[in-house]
């Protein structure tokens, strides 16, 4: 380096500086056009909660009904498998195989910057796919299923009121009353206390529509024995039984329960109709129906007015797409006794035939008639299912007409049984839990939108549509990425504006004199106007990412201009007047400046080599540090010297010399340790790396953890029962768990008292979605399809910082208490989606000897005290009935297997015949068996074959037998081979790379073990921590090295490099020890931390060794030179890392577990650095001149 003297730069030097000092009018203009640039930028650019990082996953469902799973994985799941894979962008593929139903997913490589193609490409080449077995399809490409929902909006119906209660208990108490005033049949006794059990049911489904169920209980009832004299009471509203029962009401109830389970199907129980009342006098009727009053509003009511509160939402110029969860959809079943359609020859096949000519659409053609063309409507379609029953099938003998209606029982009802429901738990006005059912509608913001206008937009089209909706309907946001990105937002401002009053304090207290600290603080808004306007132009969105990078960036861009005021400042001093001063002393420092600038934006910018979802999660904070860095060093050469002519004036006293500032206060200090440090430097060394070697102790003792859990108020309950349960089992497992989780949130409210020692309310809501998983309403949670043996849970919290501390006591809580059932309490993830934390997968064929090698792994995990939930994700092997056929006797029966199977499906399942149209619902017809003729397992061999070729008809018991087998009823695969995963959960307080350390030997044992064409390989967090860390490792090499060109570059010398990169693992020992002492977690974004630490040491070590070469060129001593610098640098060195340090208090205090470790790293390591900068940095350098010779310190005169 080589320095001019002031007068050579005074005459000759033309800068920025400069300029902008001496056209001062010029510069007023491009300050406030700046400023209105910057405001311009923050106000336009669109506001998320996180960064925008797009799902890459698509699915393609097939269906095949009947086919076990096996045949389902070969024929239809690898065909789908091997069409995916042809795509070269694809990464992986897997699938799920179920009886009767094929889930293959695909997920492209994170490289993919436009899925959407691809995703179009993969679609055509599934639809290209014609070799599926026969019965198999069609394929359902989801395209969008990795859209996520910008705002949930949970509509569920309220109580029934107390009005509504009070006309039906009249009604039901006359009803009663009546019914008890008959007398008793001959024996009976009239004197007998006499009980009705009722159940009211939605005023549109007619007392005809129930009469056979109630009639089937009254024979069930009087055959049993359970009760005497039964009399059937039907009504308006209400249906039920009057009985002697000589039981208690919890027997009776019991009695009820077991009857609609085994003979009527629980499922396919009328979800409309309330739980029964028992009523033994009349004069209870009210108090009774209240205690067990359901729902005001019918599920197809809430149909239709979610259906309006979408199509008006859509009118929202931000939002662009909704789907509706929870809808349970209408069919008009025809339930048919097969003994009553074969006394009159009639078969279900010739019923679609007759229903499916009359209901047509087909044109008739047009006719001109008066210059007129009339058209000829030759439609028979159905209006009503009245209009069905009304059908002629068939006449008798003696030529009477028999229709529909004569030979089924017409009922419009919904999906039964339903294989999908949504539930809303919520607290009403009275304080009390309500569990109603509801519809769920799943938001998307259109890209590019600003989330806040969005919200914005929803609230006002709803405020509009409110007058006509009823009054009483619960309209809830059961997840609100509009308030959360406000409240994210404003909580990082607000940390930015404490990180700013922060600043200036440090630089008032460090300056000591108002008029520069004054500076300090105007440079700050220019900086960041500048770098708002930078990002607004780069397309940058304000999110968290976004936001904590100028939280971390407040201590970095005050660095440039605390220097360029420092020398202004020393430059009055020296007599300069302030015009001159005000860009001479940055003109000094200009190279400086800018290879320290270009030091820490070098430091940063390669993070933008992190590739995938990670790198694009984190893109924001490079390219935003590297704005502001930019930003300030424009600023520190443009506008400081501007505002420095204005402000800073030379102090009263004289400025104290260098020799006199070796003599008093803190620099004496300095001075006198720096001395003897120089001359005792190989114990100085010696001493430092004995406390390099402490650092790597406190390393090896860190925890480590790839990303922390999210602070939100929402969290949930993943509820998983065996493959086999139908979904009445999930509903009373997911009742039973929303009914423990207010529970044990209660006792945790009262543990925890508010301020004013009062139990607190923790819960805000319960969502729950039973047969699979709610919409995507989190980036990293994949939803689940429609199973019926799964349910999911959203818990909402009043306070988000409850949540990570509920979730372990709900977790031991649910485990303990849902028998059968697998509960799992999660926490949402921040960053790329991991799912459970600890997670094996062994690939390869056989079926059984995965199972086998799986358990042993379970073994594994099950050795380990801090392992729980340990699970795989094939579950265990089903029961399922085979129908046998004796292929001899079908044959002589005169039916084929297809026969078989056709008779077995439409008895037990049901078939469509045809289709009413109505409105915008087309709502299908289906033809099924009576429930008491399929009740029961015996009632499958009682079925009638008909034949397809003929008229004959054949009992199944006939031709085939049952037997019943155990077969895997679930088969995954991953890149083509068949993979189970074992996974558990560590216990709370323990992460899972402890236990991946205890399990670790053993399973590369098991590894070794085995045979040819397995493979295990490890998952979970570990997995994605491995890529994580090698990503961010590559980053740190990329940055060390183009730091150290620069620095070639800045030195003209390949030594002094890396006296500068002596500093770096000081800086390191005290970021780990920052992360040791608050027991913060060794994960990817402290290692970010320790990265980005690298180019602030660097930066200060620049400026330090810019003033030790002045000084060298001036011709002063070594000695001298190197305390010199560091008394010279002592105060703007002390300033910018006390400003960072500082600044970066309020982001740890509220940016949340994502934030802390790169928080606590950059403190820990700054503070510690400074230390080395200022102490070691001299050391170091005289080493290196005056033992090894490796940096010449001759004078200029001397070469």
């Amino acid at each position: 380096m080589t320095h001019r003297s002031d007068a050579d730069l005074i005459a000759h030097s033309r800068n920025t500086a400069r300029y902008f000092t001496e056209t001062r009018h010029i510069s007023w203009v491009l300050l406030i056009g700046t400023v209105v640039w910057g405001i311009y930028g923050y106000l336009k650019m669109p506001q998320r909660k996180d960064p925008d990082v797009p799902v890459r996953i698509a699915v393609a469902l097939c269906s095949w009904p009947g086919a076990g799973a096996e045949k389902v994985e070969e024929l239809v799941a690898r065909r789908i498998e091997d069409a995916m894979a042809q795509n070269a962008y694809v990464e992986r593929v897997t699938s799920v195989s179920r009886a009767g139903l094929a889930v293959v997913y695909v997920q492209l490589e994170e490289r993919v910057r436009e899925p959407g193609k691809q995703l179009d490409d993969i679609k055509i080449k599934i639809d290209s796919i014609t070799d599926l077995p026969e019965g198999a399809g069609p394929i359902n490409f989801m395209k969008d299923f990795g859209d996520t929902a910008a705002l949930m909006l949970t509509v569920a119906s309220p109580r029934v009121g107390d009005v509504e209660i009070a006309l039906r208990a009249r009604d039901v108490e006359r009803a009663i009353e009546t019914m008890r005033r008959r007398p008793p049949p001959r024996g009976g006794d009239a004197a007998a206390p006499r009980v009705s059990v009722i159940a009211c049911v939605p005023q549109s489904i007619g007392p005809e529509a129930l009469a056979r169920p109630i009639g089937l209980l009254v024979k069930e009832a009087t055959d049993t024995g359970f009760a005497r004299d039964v009399r059937p009471i039907l009504g308006t509203g209400f249906i039920g039984i009057d009985a002697v029962v000589e039981h208690d009401d919890a027997a009776i109830l019991a009695f009820i329960g077991r009857f609609v389970q085994e003979r009527l199907h629980s499922s396919e129980f009328h979800p409309d109709v309330w739980s029964p009342a028992v009523i033994r006098d009349p004069r209870d009727t009210r108090a009774r129906l209240a205690a067990v009053a359901g729902e005001k509003y019918s599920y197809r009511e809430l149909d239709d007015f979610t259906d309006l509160i979408k199509h008006t939402l859509q009118t929202v110029a931000q939002v662009s797409k909704i789907d509706r969860s929870g809808v349970l959809n209408e069919k008009v079943y025809l339930d048919y006794s097969q003994e009553r359609l074969a006394s009159y020859g009639v078969q279900t096949s010739r019923l679609s035939q007759i229903l499916a000519a009359r209901n047509i659409t087909t044109p008739g053609g047009v006719l001109e008639v008066g210059g007129k063309n009339l058209s000829i409507d030759p439609s028979g379609e159905f209006k009503s299912e009245k209009e069905i029953g009304d059908v002629l099938i068939t006449t008798t003998g003696g030529g009477v007409p028999v229709y529909l209606r004569d030979l089924v029982e017409v009922t419009r009802a919904y999906d039964s049984p339903p294989r999908f429901l949504n539930f809303y738990t919520y607290k009403d006005a009275g304080g009390r839990w309500q569990r109603n059912r509801a519809i769920t509608l799943a938001v998307q913001m259109r890209p590019g939108q600003q989330i806040a206008q969005f919200g914005a937009g929803v609230d006002q089209a709803l405020d509009d549509l409110r007058p006509r909706l009823p009054e009483d309907l619960v309209i809830a946001r059961t997840s609100d990425q509009p308030l959360q990105v406000t409240e994210s937002v404003d909580l990082f401002m607000k940390s930015l504006y404490e990180a700013i009053v922060l600043v200036v304090l440090v630089a008032l207290v460090g300056f000591w004199e108002w008029r520069t600290a004054l500076l300090m603080a105007l440079s700050i808004p220019l900086t960041l106007a500048m770098t708002f306007g930078m990002m607004d132009t780069l397309g940058i969105d304000l999110q968290q990412v976004s936001i904590a990078s100028l939280i971390i960036a407040l201590g970095l861009l005050v660095d440039d201009p605390v220097v360029a005021g420092d020398a202004i400042k020393r430059e009055l001093a020296a007599g300069h007047p302030p015009l001159i001063a005000a860009w001479l002393g940055p003109e000094k420092l200009a190279t400086a400046i800018m290879f320290a600038t270009i030091t820490n934006i070098v430091a940063y910018l390669p993070l933008l080599t992190i590739s995938g979802d990670t790198g694009r999660f984190l893109y924001s904070l490079p390219v935003v540090l590297a704005c502001s860095l930019i930003a300030s060093r424009i600023v520190s050469m443009t506008f400081i010297p501007l505002l420095g002519y204005y402000l800073l004036r030379p102090g009263r006293t004289k400025e104290p010399s260098i020799a006199e500032r070796r003599r008093k206060g803190f620099a004496r200090f300095y001075y006198r340790v720096g001395g003897w440090a120089l001359d005792h430097r190989w114990a100085v060394l010696g001493a430092s790396i004995l406390f390099l070697l402490l650092g790597g102790v406190l390393a090896s003792r860190l925890k480590q953890s790839f990303f922390p859990k999210d602070l939100s108020y929402l969290s949930y309950l993943d509820v998983w029962l065996p493959e086999d349960a139908p979904l009445s089992a999930s509903e009373a497992a997911a009742r039973l768990a929303d009914g423990i989780s207010r529970e044990v949130t209660a006792e945790f409210g009262r543990a925890h008292p508010g301020e004013d020692g009062a139990p607190r309310e923790v819960l805000r809501s319960l969502t729950t979605f039973v047969g699979g998983g709610g919409p995507r309403f989190w980036s990293s949670i994949s939803p689940e399809l429609q199973q019926l043996n799964y349910a999911q849970i959203i818990l909402e919290a009043r306070d988000k910082h409850d949540t990570q501390h509920l979730v372990p006591v709900l977790q031991a809580a649910l485990s303990a208490a849902i028998p059968g059932a697998r509960v799992d309490a999660r926490e949402l993830e921040t960053g790329a989606a991991v799912g459970i934390p600890v997670s094996i997968r062994l690939s390869g064929q056989d079926i059984s000897l995965l199972r086998r090698y799986a358990e042993r792994v379970k073994e594994i995990f099950r050795s380990i005290p801090d392992s729980e939930r340990i699970r795989d994700d094939w579950g265990a092997e089903n029961f399922v009935v085979k129908l046998q056929v004796d292929p001899d006797r079908a044959n002589l029966a005169g039916v084929s297997n297809q026969d078989i199977a056709s008779a077995s499906v439409v008895g037990m399942n049901g078939y469509e015949l045809t289709k009413l149209r109505e409105g915008d619902k087309q709502i299908p017809v289906v033809a099924r068996l009576r429930l008491e003729e399929r009740a029961r397992l015996s009632d499958v061999q009682s079925l009638y074959v008909y034949s397809s070729q003929g008229t004959q008809k054949v009992p199944l018991r006939q031709v085939s037998t049952i037997a019943y087998e155990l077969e895997t009823a679930n088969l995954r695969r991953r890149n083509h081979f068949r993979t189970i995963t074992v996974s558990c959960f560590p216990a709370a307080g323990v992460l899972p790379s402890e236990i991946m350390a205890i399990a670790r030997p053993r399973l590369l044992e098991l590894q070794r073990s085995l045979p040819i064409g397995y493979k295990m390989e490890v998952g979970g967090e570990e997995e994605e921590q491995r890529k994580g860390f090698k990503n961010i490792a590559i980053a740190m090499a990329i940055s060390v090295t183009l730091i150290f060109l620069a620095l070639v570059i800045q030195f003209k010398n390949a030594v002094k490099p890396f006296i500068v990169f002596a500093a770096i693992p000081y800086g390191m020992v005290g970021a780990f020890a920052a992360l040791y002492l608050t027991g913060t977690p060794f994960g990817f974004m402290a290692f970010l931390g320790i990265a980005s630490l690298v180019g602030v040491i660097v930066s200060h070590v620049i400026v330090l060794f810019d003033f030790i070469e002045e000084k060298h060129a001036e011709g002063e001593p070594l000695r001298e030179a190197l305390l010199d610098a560091g008394i010279i640098r002592l105060r703007p060195v002390l300033i910018t890392v006390g400003a960072t340090v500082f600044g970066l208090f309020p982001l740890a205090a509220h940016g949340g577990p994502l934030w802390e470790p790169l928080c606590y790293t950059q403190i820990g390591g700054l503070t510690l650095a400074t230390v080395v900068t200022l102490l070691m940095v001299p050391v170091l350098y005289a080493i290196c001149v005056l033992d090894l010779k490796l940096v010449d310190w001759r004078g200029p005169r001397e070469h």
